[in-house]
């Protein structure tokens, strides 16, 4: 089923664009690091001006046919590391889109788990409401019988009826509990409500304790999709302050062409029609109206940001991990309490039954019994349900093995 809603699930789809699109902006940050090479051409009919302080017998006479092509090398020698810097830049963002992707598949994937736990444990209470509703349908016959025969009173027939009512309406809710839940599971697929018909009840897991160590290592959490993210952000945004820095520094390109320049066709591939040239353009900013100590401070301000939402999430991620630990170890002892009151509610409504059937009690001592017994079994199927639930819960909070 996880399988199943990681093979349809739009969000994933959407996660997965981002990083071809991250993995391709590294593919233009390391392309203006390489040389470029380009060529143009251009042909035109030209009529030269005989009055442009040019010798009149020197001027070509007439219309004349214009050609020229041109193959230019453009290569931006990286003395300042700047291109380096947006290259490093662009690799640590492209890792994070992948972080990010994981821990959309993470949280879709728990997300379904959690939801089929959410199933489990509905399931469980429905099993507990049709217990509930024999019970209280044998208490109401036993009544209804002893005040037949004039032993018991019409109050504590009606209260009997009301409570056996009552046990038919939580069952009727809990079956729609359980259908919404499926249909819950349905969208997390990916699927329309007819694919909620076709999923049935999870099998029970067995409770198990994971065994976790008294103490957790930070280096574990920072296996976490979502940590891994946040700090390959951090590695990115260090980038591009150096990168921003490296634009107040000169810039250096070496320039070079070559390729034919003809007035007339005829001469187009005649050797003596190529025109080249080679050399180096450095440029220095100088004055910019402060948008590069702009630039660089809003560099820095992003850098700053992305620390602290570092450090928000790995604070969350390892109380995350405290919190299911601590439950998981803690859940162990309530269920054998739980376990323990349930069975003692047991022999309390059996004892107290058997004494009113036998006229040593009355129908008040079977009702506390039966609600005793009732809470005590409830209470057993959600602990044992939310062991399921934190199964999950901590898988997530450890990153899925990540």
């Amino acid at each position: 089923m996880i399988a199943e809603a990681l093979a349809r699930a739009p969000t994933l789809e959407a996660a997965a664009a981002r990083v071809r699109a991250a993995e391709a902006a590294v593919g233009t940050a390391r392309a203006a690091d390489l040389p470029q090479l380009s060529v143009a051409g251009s042909f035109a009919e030209t009529k030269a001006s005989y009055y442009n302080g040019v010798s009149y017998a020197a001027v070509p006479k007439g219309v004349n046919d214009a050609a020229s092509l041109r193959a230019t090398l453009d290569w931006n020698l990286d003395f300042f590391g700047r291109n380096r810097a947006a290259i490093a830049a662009a690799v640590s963002q492209a890792d994070a889109a992948r972080a990010e992707e994981a821990q959309t598949r993470l949280v879709l994937s728990t997300g379904v788990a959690a939801a089929y736990a959410d199933l489990l444990g509905q399931m469980r209470d429905l099993d507990l409401a049709r217990d509930t509703l024999a019970v209280r349908e044998r208490t109401a016959d036993l009544v209804e019988r002893r005040r037949t025969g004039g032993l018991e009173t019409l109050a504590s027939s009606a209260q009997a009826t009301s409570a056996l009512e009552s046990a038919k309406q939580a069952l009727a809710a809990q079956e729609e509990m359980g259908q919404l839940t499926r249909l819950r599971i349905a969208a997390l697929l990916g699927t329309g409500p007819d694919r909620a018909l076709a999923i049935t009840r999870p099998t029970d897991p067995q409770l198990a304790a994971f065994g976790l160590p008294a103490n957790l290592p930070a280096d574990l959490v920072g296996r976490r999709p979502d940590v891994r993210a946040a700090r390959l952000r951090v590695e990115a945004r260090a980038a591009q302050i150096r990168q921003a820095r490296a634009g107040f520094y000169p810039s250096i390109n070496l320039s070079a062409f070559l390729g034919p320049q003809v007035l007339g066709l005829g001469q187009f591939f005649n050797d003596a029609s190529l025109a080249g040239g080679a050399g180096p353009a450095i440029s220095l900013p100088i004055f910019r109206g402060g948008a590069l100590s702009a630039q660089y401070r809003g560099t820095r301000a992003s850098y700053d940001e992305a620390v602290a939402s570092y450090d928000d999430t790995l604070v969350h991620a390892l109380s995350d991990v405290a919190q299911a630990a601590t439950s998981q170890r803690a859940l162990a002892r309530q269920l054998a309490h739980a376990n323990a009151a349930r069975d003692a509610a047991e022999i309390a409504y059996r004892a107290a039954r058997d004494r009113y059937r036998g006229g040593l009690s009355n129908y008040i001592a079977v009702l506390t019994a039966e609600n005793t017994l009732i809470a005590s079994r409830r209470a057993v199927t959600q602990l044992e349900t939310r062991a399921f639930a934190l199964d999950v819960a901590l898988v997530r909070a450890l990153g899925g093995g990540a």
